[in-house]
């Protein structure tokens, strides 16, 4: 399964729909994905929480660990990988390791989990009847979490305290399969199918609307630092910025034919440059594509990469380097460093890359990869050295929804502890799933309870 999601990456996949089938994973089940869309494309107000809620019940009990045996952190070169046993030994700490809030997805869809700090636990959300709960997450501030929940006949995002206590529910145009919050809190955009699309919604908080915007093939997207504007990437072709107000679209370039894929394109740190993929000037050289940092003010383009294949970038929290991976099925991943204005170029030796993920010091970069054991990889980048972590077997959550399309949720989801200390997984152990801690400077993860996907909150 992991060798059929490099391929997926490799081929460039697309948050798309054909044939009412929703190929961005993560969305209810089939059964609940039968929504309809309102004529006018809109819903408004906030309804009562749907029935099947408990909130704030908060526990101390901690999950059982999963039995396992041993390994431990081996440090190595850039140009030196080690491979790790297949059943790592789990840490005898427990969830008061914990330093900051962690989000959990349950099993199945049935329950939203806040873990943290230290040992309290916070069941906010329990699904006792017909619906789906998916795609948690927290808002910019670390302070609300949001997430999906759909029947067979109706769909919500539901949003309320990380804490614990009262939930409120607004009613979605489309079964929600992906949420990302908006830096200044004020807006949430999500997306959804809508008839052999997926559409764009954004909720806006301080009137309770929610209206369908925009919809594509394919689509991804990425808030403005100040949250006042939405860049867009439409059919890997078309780049558009949204204004959430107004809903005016201003487009930004389009081209007849990109070799390459990507998905989210990236504002810049500064809120008036952005990075995507286009074609190189001569088309009839290769190679035929070349990442670049656009200045919508000044109109200049610098070129920080050129190549074929599936695009990975995300420049970091400081926005002193760009990071970005490149690949295809006829070679290992590519993957630099690069200082832009001075061109300065780091290589990191990390060829069998499928995701990866700046920490908030921009210090770090998590490395999440194909092991020869066919396990997803964990390794960790810093000043030219690799550290590298046991293996797993990723939930099939975190396998099939997050990781082939991490490129986006990079933007909105963090596996990294806010201090940068740690970071948290979700993995499978003799058929039941887990969610773990991996403190940097520990040989064994940590167990922190039943889930299948788990992420930090951004800010303690």
């Amino acid at each position: 399964m992991l060798a059929l999601v490099a391929a997926m990456m490799a081929l460039g996949p697309a948050c798309s729909t054909s044939s009412n089938e929703v190929v961005f994973e993560g969305s209810p089940s089939p059964e609940a994905t039968t929504v309809a869309v309102a004529e006018d494309g809109a819903t408004t107000a906030t309804t009562s929480l749907p029935a099947g809620a408990e909130t704030g019940a908060a526990t101390t009990t901690a999950t059982t660990a999963p039995a396992a045996t041993g390994t431990v952190a081996t440090t190595v070169s850039a140009a030196d990988t080690t491979t790790m046993p297949a059943a790592p030994e789990r840490s005898d700490r427990g969830m008061e390791a914990l330093t900051a809030p962690v989000l959990v997805d349950g099993r199945f869809g049935g329950g939203i989990t806040v873990v943290g700090p230290g040992a309290e636990r916070t069941a906010l959300y329990v699904e006792r009847a017909d619906g789906f709960l998916a795609q948690p997450i927290w808002s910019p501030d670390g302070r609300l979490v949001a997430f999906s929940r759909a029947s067979t006949t109706e769909s919500w995002l539901v949003i309320g305290p990380g804490s614990g206590g009262t939930l409120a529910a607004y009613e979605t145009p489309f079964v929600v399969f992906y949420i990302h919050w908006s830096p200044d809190g004020r807006f949430v955009a999500m997306l959804g199918a809508t008839d052999s699309e997926v559409g764009l919604a954004i909720l806006d908080l301080d009137t309770g609307m929610v209206e369908i915007v925009d919809s594509a093939l394919s689509y991804y997207l990425h808030w403005s630092p100040d949250g006042s504007r939405l860049l867009t990437h439409l059919d890997n072709s078309r780049l558009q910025i949204i204004d959430p107000a107004s809903g005016e679209i201003t487009p930004v370039a389009t081209f007849d034919f990109v070799w390459s894929a990507y998905q989210a394109p990236s504002w810049m740190p500064d809120g008036h440059s952005i990075m995507y993929v286009r074609p190189a000037g001569n088309q009839s050289e290769e190679p035929p594509d070349e990442l670049v940092i656009h200045d919508l003010v000044s109109g200049e383009v610098e070129v920080i990469a050129t190549g074929a294949g599936f695009f990975a970038f995300a420049v970091s929290p400081d926005g002193r380097q760009v990071a970005y991976s490149l690949h295809n099925l006829a070679r290992p991943t590519s993957m630099y460093l690069v200082e832009p204005g001075s061109g300065q170029v780091a290589e990191l030796d990390a060829p069998n890359t499928v995701a990866w993920q700046w920490s908030p010091d921009s210090r770090k970069i998590l490395l999440l990869g194909i092991s020869e054991a066919s396990r997803l990889s964990m390794a960790v980048y810093q000043d030219g050295a690799i550290t590298s972590y046991p293996g797993i077997a990723p939930t099939e959550n975190f396998l099939r929804s997050y990781i082939p399309f991490w490129n986006q949720y990079g933007h909105s989801h963090t596996l990294w502890a806010p201090d940068s200390s740690a970071f948290v997984y979700a993995a499978s152990d003799r058929g039941d799933d887990y969610v773990f801690l991996q403190p940097l400077e520990e040989e064994r993860p940590v167990v922190l309870g039943a889930g299948s996907m788990a992420v930090f909150a951004p800010r303690t």
